[in-house]
């Protein structure tokens, strides 16, 4: 019976251990952001991912608003157009979409439509959430399922359509990761040479569960050696 409960515990920190590689992702905070507020954005490249303005959309920078500051504001303000962004990595690399942050400002029911493509599935999105935001002038934080953190994508649309009565939406902090062991680069996912030089940070709640993994590795090794 003792062995069977040991081989359980094995088996429950490998997968938590598995669980904490796969959710290692990086913040898109648009920290190196330029421009004053209000300022036209087209671009903006941070640590190997970019986010781009669809042509002809009219986003722009906003420097007084953000979560933190500074973000992303459709526009024109007070009466923005339905508007798209695309987040994609360096060389084509695949990665996962794991969360962003969101508003409706002055009134409620802006939506986003979030669709991961990969260039092998052509136009045919590997997954499509919407979302509609109703608490007003805040960021509301959306994630996505587990099935869709495990999907690779290599190009992520976020399409926004403005409420009625809604002056202007922003974005913010969007949640991507490289799909690797250690959250690096050069595991087979990036092309060659390494997507970044700078690795994906794990997120808090990854390290956790890394650790815990490791701490029922370190429990089975214990009473193995005892039995």
């Amino acid at each position: 019976m003792r062995t069977h409960l040991s081989r359980y515990a094995l088996l429950v920190a490998l997968l938590v251990m598995l669980w904490a590689t796969e959710t290692m992702a990086y913040t898109i905070g648009f920290n190196s952001l330029g421009g004053s507020n209000l300022s036209s954005f087209t671009s903006y490249t941070e640590n190997g991912y970019t986010v781009s303005a669809r042509a002809g959309d009219n986003w722009l920078v906003a420097k007084i608003f953000g979560n933190e500051i500074p973000a992303i504001v459709a526009g024109p303000i007070y009466s923005p157009l339905e508007s798209q962004i695309s987040v994609t990595y360096e060389h084509g690399g695949q990665f996962t979409f794991q969360g962003i942050d969101l508003t409706s400002n002055v009134a409620g029911g802006t939506s986003y439509t979030i669709e991961g493509f990969l260039s092998t599935s052509g136009i045919v999105p590997i997954f499509t959430e919407t979302v509609v935001i109703h608490n007003i002038n805040t960021f509301n934080t959306f994630e996505t399922s587990l099935s869709d953190r495990l999907e690779l994508v290599d190009r992520v649309t976020i399409t926004g359509t403005p409420g009625h009565g809604t002056t202007s939406f922003n974005i913010d902090n969007i949640r991507a990761g490289l799909k690797v062991s250690d959250g690096g680069s050069g595991t087979g996912l990036c092309p060659s040479p390494p997507c970044t030089t700078e690795p994906n940070v794990p997120e808090p709640g990854s390290i956790v569960l890394l650790a815990a993994g490791l701490a029922g590795i370190e429990i089975w090794r214990r009473r193995r050696g005892e039995g």
